[in-house]
């Protein structure tokens, strides 16, 4: 077992993954179940392929370049039930190869035949008899849904009956033959047998479970629950029991999902339509099944051309151009954890209000909220108990600071002066993690000066939590066995403590920025990454002062460089190299503070100068409207066009000194572009320095202002009135 890594939580890799091109032939509409979720609802009897069309289709996919694009081709059986007409699949199959041998064809190898079946006529002479004939180039999945109460719930005979005994007596020979691997589904009343249903798979020795819950419109209030439920159980279960880095898969367990779409997400779509290509026993093609008639039940099928005729590509063209961008709403778009939201593009296409691809269906939207928390907390506990970490590059936005006593250590911008030593109760520090949780924020613990908040339970053990401490109490931080730890220093005692720390915070009052650098200097040698906090910033701020502790700073890095060949991080001056837009402090958009008597303000300021400017607790969530909208870099009009991303923006500061949340005073402005100034300057001296990414296209100007209003006005000359800006 390797302690260190884990496969519960990645994808299974398939055959030469998104290199492989899937073309379908749908054998016949019939099926000898009638599966009570089953998406083709409008199953036929008397309706095959007969073997004149795929012949046909073959001969114009391996003659022409009209619907390859890909050095290797999957070709899927489907129906209704495929293995029903066992003899006309091995007919084709045995014609596509002798096909692409005679055209010496890239295909004639680089090929796998892929089915789907129900199980119930597996261990037949036809199917068996083909299977022989094509192993080691076909794979073949049975359908079970685990238990037999799970499986005859849903998986049954024309007549009702269950179907879990007949597919049973097949299952040994199955495994012989194929690697244990099979699809499942959940829907409303199986919600409850999910756990028990994965174990019976996993003890079958069917360690890969493709699992999913149906995208139609039968979700009950609660149903989300129950899901996120059995899922943690199954979490647990796999930890308790080390099965994490065995070879054991489910579906619902996936490291990628949970996230915000970037950029990049925006452009691409969930589903695979248009990329495939799928043959019908009339002959029709379409980009997916789905859009086939036999599943459609309110716009008519997407036929994207024929046998005859081939493809019309400008009836494809709408699926190259179908993007998350286009296909969700604006909920959607801005989902802290839209990443892996499932969707079928051909059941959006039949539920969109008029027939189009641009529209999607959301009765799965509290589903996945309940598996990305049932995965948060896999992962979380994962972590917690073997130290073993999610692998992925993106983090969430939302984070909740719990202040742990009304004497926290100060951790941004605003200087916590208080010294009494009120504790949060264990009531509100769990409520304020349950909240967290259910809101996918981050929960990070502000411990207190005194260090008495230094404990930790059992019940936080799902939690993936990162702990702010005085430099003083690392050690005993470490001994309570917390895994993710940031300590905050001042400037009293950075000459004291000489552990090496990856990431730190340093806290430096106005009065003491002239003896910045020589504090970088020698917490530099003991630290990769510093996050410098100026307290007490104010109108009386030392522009000239700042200016040269940033230029030597930007020495220390340089030369740091140059003697180790590793980029020291100081935020003031670095995280500009590597940002595309404003990463503000966040405060009242995606990060507030829970207070110890677990009221939430909008950041740890609020609740240090008016207790009484709670916007909610941590039972009922926000629940004042505090203006939230003052809190976007959008509706700032300095932010909107200033490129110094990384400005702070103290919301406090603004409040403080403008009466604004998003107005901020031309000090904050001013310090912002002198570090601003001095950061290209050491981007210019760091050019071959390869840890900068090549989308940094920020240059050197020489900008007339250091107050980016003064840019505003001169755009907006008739709103400036009598109002003097420092030049």
């Amino acid at each position: 077992m390797n302690s260190n890594n884990y496969t519960f939580g990645k994808s299974v890799r398939s055959w030469h993954a998104d290199r492989a091109q899937t073309v379908t032939f749908v054998v016949t509409d019939d099926c000898n179940l009638r599966c009570k979720y089953c998406y083709i609802t409008h199953k036929k009897s008397d309706n095959k392929m007969d073997f004149d069309t795929a012949r046909i289709f073959i001969d114009r996919l391996l003659t022409t370049d009209e619907m390859k694009y890909s050095e290797a081709v999957i070709l899927e059986f489907i129906g209704g039930e495929p293995l029903i007409e066992a003899k006309l699949i091995e007919k084709i199959a045995d014609y596509f190869k002798l096909r692409a041998f005679e055209l010496d064809h890239d295909w004639y190898w680089n090929y796998r035949i892929s089915i789907c079946t129900n199980g119930v006529n597996y261990s037949s002479t036809e199917v068996q008899r083909f299977i022989k004939k094509n192993l080691n180039k076909i794979s073949v999945t049975i359908s079970v849904d685990g238990t037999k109460e799970k499986h005859d719930m849903q998986r049954v005979f024309p007549d009702g009956s269950g179907s879990f005994d007949k597919i049973n007596e097949n299952i040994d020979l199955w495994l012989k033959q194929f690697r244990g691997s099979t699809k499942m589904t959940f829907a409303s009343d199986d919600l409850p047998l999910l756990y028990d249903s994965i174990l019976s798979l996993w003890n079958r020795d069917i360690k890969e479970v493709s699992a999913n819950v149906v995208f139609e419109d039968v979700w009950k209030n609660g149903d989300d629950k129950i899901l996120e439920e059995q899922l943690k159980k199954l979490a647990d279960y796999v930890i308790d029991n080390k099965l994490y880095d065995n070879g054991y898969y489910c579906s619902f367990f996936d490291e990628t999902i949970g996230y915000p779409y970037n950029e990049e997400d925006m452009d691409k779509t969930y589903c695979g339509a248009g990329k495939m290509i799928a043959l019908s026993p009339n002959g029709n093609i379409y980009p997916c099944i789905r859009y086939y008639g036999y599943s459609l039940n309110n716009h008519e099928e997407w036929s994207v051309g024929d046998i005859k005729n081939g493809v019309d590509m400008e009836k494809v063209r709408p699926f190259v151009l179908s993007t998350n961008r286009l296909q969700s709403d604006s909920e959607c778009l801005n989902c802290e954890i839209a990443t892996g939201c499932g969707f079928c593009q051909g059941f959006n296409y039949d539920e969109a209000p008029v027939p189009t691809n641009f529209y999607r269906a959301k009765y799965i939207c509290n589903m996945h909220k309940a598996r990305v928390r049932a995965n948060n907390y896999f992962f979380s506990k994962l972590y917690n108990v073997h130290g073993i970490e999610r692998q992925n590059n993106r983090i969430n936005k939302k984070s909740l600071y719990f202040l742990l006593s009304d004497d926290y250590i100060t951790y941004c911008c605003y200087e916590n002066q208080n010294d009494d030593d009120n504790e949060m109760s264990d009531n509100v520090i769990l409520e304020g993690l349950n909240y967290a949780q259910e809101n996918f924020m981050i929960p990070i613990f502000v411990h207190g000066k005194s260090g008495k908040t230094l404990r930790t339970k059992e019940e936080y053990i799902g939690y993936d939590i990162l702990h702010i401490v005085p430099i003083r109490y690392y050690n005993l931080a470490q001994e309570q066995g917390f895994r993710r730890i940031l300590p905050a220093y001042d400037m009293e005692n950075i000459w004291n403590e000489k552990v090496f720390i990856d990431n730190i915070i340093l806290n430096v009052k106005e009065d003491e920025i002239k003896e910045l650098n020589k504090a970088i200097d020698e917490l530099i040698k003991f630290s990769n990454r510093i996050n410098v906090n100026i307290t007490e910033l104010d109108r009386h701020f030392n522009e000239e002062t700042y200016k040269e502790q940033m230029e030597k700073i930007s020495d220390t890095i340089i030369r740091t460089w140059g003697e180790q060949g590793i980029l020291k991080e100081v935020n003031l001056l670095t995280d500009i190299l590597f940002l595309e837009k404003h990463d503000n402090c966040q405060a009242g958009e995606n990060t507030f503070a829970l207070s110890p008597l677990g009221k939430i303000y909008t950041c740890c300021a609020d609740f240090s100068n008016n207790e009484d400017s709670f916007i909610g607790d941590a039972r009922e969530g926000i629940i004042k409207e505090y203006g939230s909208y003052l809190y976007g870099i959008e509706n700032s009009n300095l932010c909107r066009i200033c490129d110094a991303y990384q400005c702070s923006d103290c919301v406090y500061i603004n409040k403080k000194n403008t009466k604004e949340y998003n107005v901020s005073p031309s000090f904050q402005c001013r310090k912002s572009h002198i570090e601003r100034v001095v950061a290209l300057e050491l981007k210019t001296k760091l050019k071959n320095c390869s840890i900068i990414p090549n989308t940094n296209k920020l240059e050197i100007k020489e900008n007339d202002y250091l107050d980016p209003i003064s840019r505003f006005v001169k755009n907006n000359n008739e709103f400036a009135g009598y109002y003097k800006y420092k030049p």
